[in-house]
């Protein structure tokens, strides 16, 4: 109770009670809020990251590049992974985005068929007609093409695809007098690496892509011979990405080092595009990616 002004009495509203939250109470809404989480997390990883397909556009600067080349742009597709849950539609959209850009040129760094989703290799023709760039459309090979039957694949490109293999070896492509290397090695684990073959017939102070399925030879290499850039696939980008951490998935001796992005080994640079399929149908805060590399001159 309380006297006011004139005396007269009032009583003084008690303030609500507080609900006393239950331990039991507690446990529910804990359970449910991380049960909703889970789900939230799940349709992401499982359903709509997956299926999201993004673009990646770093600029990478050259020490060796000529000035004609400032702006130069390279397409890096990477683990199609085809037909292993791969719809034909997905790849097509994925090219036709990269073609988009107007590359200089498109690369295809390897994996481009998986040995788990067909027992033979399967008909390209349809599936890589919006694939254009000026300087032409090249790829090799990575792993899982050779588990399935890397001639036989070899051929199928040929014949229905515009890409063209340069394994072991190098095209040269010119801008205004001055030239511009871009090489190809077989994959690591299954096929012929041969860098110094691939680039003997390249002028010594001539700037060098090198297209390697598998960023570990970025690490691995031990030829005296110089490659200022890579262009890798293979890792995925780890596929599910912890921030602070980084890719939980690694196929590398190296382990998540390599996992995306561009990344400095022993022997050289290496940009890792995190590619098309996901492994087990899952990513989370790492999406499929179609990667648009435009090289500049060290300023």
């Amino acid at each position: 109770m309380e006297t006011t002004e004139n005396g007269v009495l009032l009583e003084t509203p008690h303030p609500p009670r507080k609900e006393k939250l239950s331990r039991r109470k507690a446990i529910t809404r804990g359970f449910f809020a991380l049960t909703s989480l889970a789900v939230s997390v799940g349709v992401d990883a499982f359903v709509i990251e997956p299926n999201r397909l993004t673009v990646d556009a770093p600029d990478i600067h050259i020490p060796s590049l000529p000035q004609a080349f400032d702006g130069y742009r390279i397409a890096l597709i990477a683990d199609i992974h085809y037909p292993r849950h791969m719809h034909p539609e997905y790849v097509q959209s994925a090219v036709a985005l990269a073609s988009s850009y107007h590359p200089d040129v498109m690369v295809f760094a390897g994996d481009i068929c998986d040995h788990k989703g067909s027992a033979t290799v399967p008909n390209l023709s349809g599936l890589f007609d919006k694939a254009f760039a000026k300087d032409g459309v090249w790829g090799t090979l990575g792993n899982h093409d050779h588990w399935l039957d890397a001639p036989g694949i070899r051929k199928e490109l040929n014949k229905h695809t515009p890409i063209r293999m340069i394994e072991n070896e190098a095209i040269t492509v010119a801008r205004g007098g001055h030239g511009l290397a871009i090489g190809g090695v077989g994959d690591l684990w299954c096929g012929v690496v041969d860098v110094p073959k691939a680039f003997a017939k390249v002028p010594p102070d001539m700037a060098r892509i090198l297209i390697s399925h598998n960023p570990d030879l970025a690490e691995d290499l031990r030829d005296a011979v110089r490659v200022d850039l890579q262009l890798s696939g293979h890792m995925h980008g780890g596929q599910i990405y912890i921030p602070g951490y980084g890719g939980l998935l690694h196929p590398s001796k190296y382990g998540k080092k390599f996992c995306q992005g561009l990344v400095q080994g022993k022997a050289h640079r290496v940009y890792v595009t995190r590619g098309l399929h996901s492994t087990g149908r899952i990513r989370l805060n790492c999406p499929p990616a179609v990667s648009i590399i435009t090289l500049r001159c060290t300023p």
